[in-house]
């Protein structure tokens, strides 16, 4: 099934190009913070195949590496079942998102980083450029975003998304960040809950048509679209149970 994980790092090496996350290939700048790539492999519940490719953002590492502040607010469980119980009391629908590759979507770290170019690279630059010479030993690329490994990457796109979901007039809890709230969503008078953890989504209201419009407004802002995932099941390692009553009450715009 080799080929199917060469698609899947293909995949992903076209998704960096076209979030614009890495320069020309060079050689290495002298005295330049350099940092290996990684690939991590996993078959989603799906069973489509997944390349992910990251930096090796390790301690041992940190020679190479200037570091910011790497805080960024996770959910907590407590976040998550307020959540749940506002969605249920409310007798709302939630719809599910997923950012592709968001970490990409983000600036890039405080110090100029660069990688070095790995052949799973080299394989896709001349899969997709078979008219280019290939790019000679030891070349690194600067990195222009946020790469996932480095460790102020986390905070850069949490920053970054909160930062969208303000300007969508939902306002952060004070003692949870990931929780977001509205009570007129674009003065519309209705009331939209939105929780965030890390690049997933998960969007309260009493149609769907009205969480499209935060997913693609959010969109809006992002080189990749988010990918709306449809009426929730499973969040976060929750199962979500939407019975067929509650659907009932949306079926107007839901269906």
């Amino acid at each position: 099934d080799w080929n199917d994980w060469q698609a899947a790092e293909f995949k992903q090496l076209d998704q960096y190009e076209a979030q614009e996350t890495f320069g020309t290939p060079e050689p290495l700048p002298s005295g330049a913070n350099v940092l290996n790539l990684l690939w991590t492999y996993l078959i989603k519940d799906d069973g489509r195949k997944k390349a992910r490719c990251v930096c090796n953002g390790a301690k041992n590492m940190r020679g190479s590496v200037t570091l910011a502040e790497t805080y960024a607010a996770s959910l907590e469980q407590t976040g998550s079942r307020l959540f749940w119980a506002a969605t249920a009391i409310n007798n709302f629908i939630s719809i599910g998102a997923d950012a592709a590759n968001a970490f990409a979507e983000a600036p890039p770290p405080v110090a100029p980083l660069y990688v070095r170019i790995d052949e799973p690279f080299r394989e896709w630059y001349r899969h997709k450029y078979p008219d280019r010479p290939p790019i000679p030993p030891g070349y690194v690329m600067r990195v222009h975003k946020a790469l996932q490994g480095h460790p102020e990457s986390p905070r850069l796109w949490s920053v970054l998304i909160d930062k969208i979901i303000r300007e969508l007039n939902l306002k952060p809890c004070t003692h949870e960040p990931n929780l977001y709230f509205t009570n007129s969503y674009k003065h519309t008078g209705k009331r939209v809950l939105f929780l965030r953890q890390v690049d997933d989504f998960a969007i309260s209201c009493e149609d769907r048509i009205t969480a499209i419009d935060v997913i693609s407004s959010i969109n809006d802002k992002m080189s990749i679209d988010v990918k709306e995932l449809g009426i929730i099941s499973r969040f976060n390692g929750v199962d979500i149970t939407q019975t067929r009553d509650f659907i009932k009450l949306s079926n107007a715009t839901y269906l």
